[in-house]
């Protein structure tokens, strides 16, 4: 079970830096939703 904990830590830690960084790109620039989603898919995050 405490893997199963950690692993949970683990993602929502990468879901908080994800929104974060989209927040701050989508606030900076003019990109894209589908662009910034090509682009996300493509991180070794998501591996």
């Amino acid at each position: 079970m405490e893997i199963f904990e950690e692993e949970v830590e683990i993602y929502n830690a990468k879901m908080r830096l994800l929104t974060w960084l989209y927040d701050e790109i989508k606030i900076q620039s003019g990109f894209s939703k589908d662009l910034l989603n090509e682009k996300g898919q493509k991180l070794p995050i998501n591996n």
